[in-house]
């Protein structure tokens, strides 16, 4: 597994293979856990307390761009402006086609276009202008970049990030594209692809869904984050106008399926980390996958993709009060700083998670 893949992939398969003793030398410093799950306005108190405590002055960029994400373009540690910072410090030019392009190294955003990603969704606007390897260079810049920076190998369900970007500045109508090698995309074959690699993650899912299976591990979960990230990209592709080949009532589907997921992932991570002092690993565990959950079904409802039915809708309650007690766990009950110390890489996964949560229960039209 690569240092930079900071999803649910090695949370799961690494950060769960703490032995008993060792999760539970993470536990309790004391203070007794609060009767109930915490009111909705104090879980946001809680998450953006612990962004501002601890992920605000990290040093990792992975880190600093989700705490972009949670604050807005503008958040600023003693150093400056976050933004400025990362993009700054580890932009790179890439020669190529007999030109130069920004961009950042796979190994440090983790994810194809994940850092522009987080730039389109905070509106960071076209006047802001960055210094990269001595050159200045706007959002505008960025998106020629990553144009044609572009390779086919892109997995599809590593598609998403590049999905938000792409539908949001190239229309359905002005779709094509060339990369610096010359070869020749159209957005709407990448959202497709994207929407395939979809619905064989959620297969498995679907199937539970209707009683054809129980509901356990499949290949959704080896996507990133617990194959959360797998549908924002395609609700983008839905916002801005890319609904060809049915995507709609298929992006559609897929989200009814996230629904039956938040009771049915919650109860699969109970089973798997039910075990006396395995409570930091399921927190975890819960923290990633509805924090980015709730994050994605607010989006969707919020830009009239996909609207709840009374049923799901109480599902996503039920979800949120299960993230507020797992909020209030991760900062009253859990010994932070010695899984700071003993798996850094877990502790900065906890922090972009935090960073979704909040991103998720606070964002707006």
């Amino acid at each position: 597994m690569r240092d930079d893949a900071l999803c649910m992939r090695w949370t799961r398969r690494r950060f769960i293979g703490f032995t008993a003793g060792a999760a539970a030398a993470l536990l309790a410093r004391g203070r007794a856990r609060a009767a109930g799950p915490a009111a909705s306005n104090a879980t946001v108190e809680a998450l953006r307390g612990l962004v501002m405590q601890r992920a605000l002055d990290s040093e990792d960029p992975w880190v600093l761009m989700h705490v972009v994400l949670a604050l807005g373009p503008d958040a600023k540690n003693a150093n400056g402006a976050l933004l400025d910072g990362v993009v700054t410090r580890h932009g790179t030019m890439v020669a190529k086609g007999g030109r130069s392009y920004p961009g950042f190294p796979i190994n440090v955003e983790a994810h194809p276009n994940h850092f522009l990603e987080i730039m389109e969704a905070i509106a960071v606007p076209p006047s802001r202008r960055f210094t990269i390897a001595g050159s200045e260079v706007g959002v505008d810049d960025l998106l020629t970049g990553a144009q044609a920076l572009f390779t086919p190998t892109i997995a599809g369900p590593e598609l998403s990030w590049t999905l938000s970007v792409f539908t949001a500045h190239l229309s359905p109508s002005t779709d094509r594209f060339t990369n610096a090698d010359g070869q020749a995309f159209t957005v709407a074959a990448l959202v497709e692809a994207a929407a395939q690699a979809a619905e064989v993650g959620y297969a498995d899912t679907v199937a539970a869904m209707q009683g054809a299976k129980p509901y356990g591990r499949s290949i959704l979960q080896t996507y990133a984050c617990n194959g959360s990230h797998v549908l924002y990209g395609l609700f983008d592709a839905l916002r801005h106008g890319y609904d060809g080949k049915n995507l709609r009532p298929r992006v559609q589907a897929l989200t009814k399926a996230t629904y039956f997921r938040l009771a049915a992932e919650v109860a699969l991570i109970d089973q798997a980390l039910g075990a006396p002092g395995q409570q930091l690993n399921a927190d975890a565990a819960k923290l990633q996958f509805l924090g980015h959950s709730i994050e994605n079904l607010r989006y969707a409802e919020r830009y009239g993709i996909y609207t709840p039915s009374s049923a799901e809708g109480r599902a996503r309650a039920t979800a949120e009060r299960t993230l507020a007690e797992v909020v209030q766990r991760i900062t009253t009950v859990h010994n932070l700083d010695a899984l700071a110390a003993s798996v850094p890489r877990a502790y900065r996964i906890v922090l972009g998670d935090a960073c979704h949560a909040l991103h998720g229960l606070t964002s707006e039209s």
